[in-house]
């Protein structure tokens, strides 16, 4: 009888290598059963900025389990470009673990520069650096000033790699239009540091994106192992025509610089060759939306809305950007001009979901309540599957005193998403509207735990156990609220009631007299003030305690005490 076959082993278990206050150190084995293309190697990765420990996770830990990799990945715990002194004592135990096999170092941003600084230390040949700094020293880098705040001088001297740091052989990516991005990779391209400048143009910060997928990252990879830059140099130009990411950002750098039409036509091509439509949604959404913002803020309203106008005729056929005039229009405080818009949206494409909520907020607005109505049930039927938009119609229902309607789409929600707290909040007003006040109560308090500083889901708690006749327990839930939103005129009116009901009437009149004084425009907050008249007593002034301890006795107090 032949022997059973032996199970393949398990690989071992992922561990952490080193770990101080600056940075962790985890090594992550292969994969079982994970055939890899590229030469026997481990992948030594660097974290960008904003990757934080989590467990055993490390960044590029995705890509190395899909190319059978085992990979080590240095994780900062904050914005500390790896500090050299901690990367230095986390050494010996990351080269004995490499157990000299050949190695990359890939990083990007604030990895890219610590995979470039530290691969020799390492004992690693080859890097793949992406948008990397130079350095965050300012007397170094006086021009880029992005991360001139978290520069630390007694971690971080001598930040710019020199020639006996760097490693055999390097390539970063970075664009050489990119103002700041171009400084750094000027100062690493010095020829004495031997490293390859691979410029990708016109893609901003973002280059790591042409990396994104897992078949092109296996030949980059492959290529800067075998250090022949110059087929990496044709892979990557010929990679443009045919990387949705590349037609992607060019088109948003093209868009930040005014370049509508090109915008316009980039992302349609991208769209063409494989981009996911909502990554353009957001995309455009993220830079309008910032833009306008800033010019609001800086007292340029009306040059952010000419800007809008003029995206409206320039991107009259691209419903994307036309949905995202719209909104940023309601924003603005602008929601008659937004109907156009959006209505221009629809009858490009009937599947931009946010599009139907947006309208019929507007429609809703004007006063035209059943066209709204008609709208977000219309958005229902050609776009399903929008949470928001099923909330938003539940709302419109259950304004149209159409009860079980609202539940049905509340409950839709639910069936898919059971904490959902848009989807609870809902279901609680239509079991209120119901008169059934106690089961609404322990709907709302499923959502605290999920969103406990939400000043309307607390004020609405509040108001049902004042119906209820619980107003102490009232009291708190509305106290959370006006910390939070101190502008809800609601919550203040319910803190003075259940202040009043619990028979503290001048702490009541003291809560009125403040959001009347506060909120000079809220009908209601002004009426409740009026009702409940002027406090009869000063405010109470809370008398700090004088610490009666000797001079002495108070400063070993403090001294030993714990500091949180």
């Amino acid at each position: 009888m032949a022997p059973e076959p032996a199970l393949p082993e398990e690989p071992p278990a992922p561990r952490i290598l080193y770990e101080d206050a600056e940075i962790v150190v985890i090594h992550r084995p292969a994969p079982a059963g994970v055939a890899t293309a590229l030469p026997p190697i481990s992948l030594v990765t660097f974290a960008e900025l904003t990757f934080r420990p989590n467990g055993l996770v490390v960044w590029g830990q995705e890509p190395a389990s899909r190319l059978g990799l085992p990979v080590i990945g240095f994780v900062a715990k904050r914005e500390n470009w790896f500090p050299a002194a901690n990367v230095q004592r986390a050494t010996l135990a990351v080269r004995a673990a490499l157990g000299g096999t050949q190695a990359l170092a890939y990083g990007y941003s604030m990895g890219g520069y610590a995979a470039l600084k530290y691969a020799r230390m390492l004992g690693i040949t080859r890097v793949l650096s992406v948008c990397p700094q130079a350095s965050i020293d300012p007397a170094d880098v006086p021009a880029d000033k992005r991360f001139h705040k978290f520069f630390e001088r007694g971690l971080h001297a001598n930040m710019r790699p020199s020639a006996d740091e760097t490693p055999e052989f390097a390539v970063m990516l970075a664009d050489p239009y990119m103002e700041d991005d171009r400084v750094n990779a000027t100062l690493l391209a010095a020829p004495e540091l031997g490293i390859h400048w691979l410029r990708t143009p016109f893609v901003g910060h973002a280059s790591i994106w042409l990396l994104a997928e897992t078949e092109f990252l296996q030949k980059v990879m492959g290529m800067v192992l075998a250090a022949d830059m110059a087929t990496l140099s044709q892979s990557m130009r010929d990679r443009r025509h045919h990387s949705p990411q590349w037609f992607f950002r060019v088109g948003v750098n093209a868009f930040i610089r005014g370049r509508y039409h090109l915008a316009a036509r980039l992302w349609d091509r991208a769209e063409q060759i494989g981009l996911h439509r909502s990554t353009r949604e957001h995309e455009v959404m993220h830079i309008l939306s910032g833009t306008v913002s800033r010019m609001v803020s800086k007292g340029r309203k009306g040059e952010a809305h000419r800007m809008v106008l003029h995206l409206t005729e320039v991107h009259g056929n691209d419903a994307v950007v036309l949905a995202q005039i719209g909104h940023i229009l309601i924003g603005m405080g602008e929601g008659d001009m937004a109907e156009e818009p959006f209505r221009a949206s629809l009858a490009l494409r009937k599947d931009i979901q946010h599009v139907y909520q947006g309208l019929s907020l507007v429609l809703g607005g004007k006063g035209k309540r059943d066209e709204a109505l008609a709208i977000a049930e219309q958005g229902i039927r050609e776009a399903p599957g929008d949470a928001a938009l099923h909330i938003h119609l539940g709302f419109m229902l259950l304004n149209f005193a159409r009860l079980e309607d609202a539940e049905t789409q509340f409950n839709i929600v639910l069936s898919q998403m059971p904490d959902h707290v848009g989807a609870l909040i809902g279901k609680s007003h239509v079991l209120g509207a119901y008169g059934r006040q106690a089961e609404a109560v322990e709907v709302v308090k499923q959502t605290l735990p999920l969103a406990p500083n939400d000043a309307g889901n607390r004020t609405w708690l509040g108001q049902l156990l004042l119906v209820l006749g619980q107003p102490a327990e009232a009291e708190e839930h509305f106290r959370i609220a006006v910390e939070h939103a101190p502008g809800n005129g609601a919550a203040h009116i319910g803190l003075a009631r259940s202040l009043e009901r619990t028979g503290r009437l001048d702490e009541a009149r003291h809560v009125a007299a403040d959001a009347a004084a506060a909120l000079p425009h809220d009908a209601r907050v002004q009426a409740i003030h009026r009702r409940m008249g002027p406090p009869a007593e000063p405010r109470p002034v809370e008398v700090e305690q004088v610490d009666q301890r000797s001079g002495l006795r108070r400063f070993f107090s403090a001294f030993f005490s714990r500091s949180e």
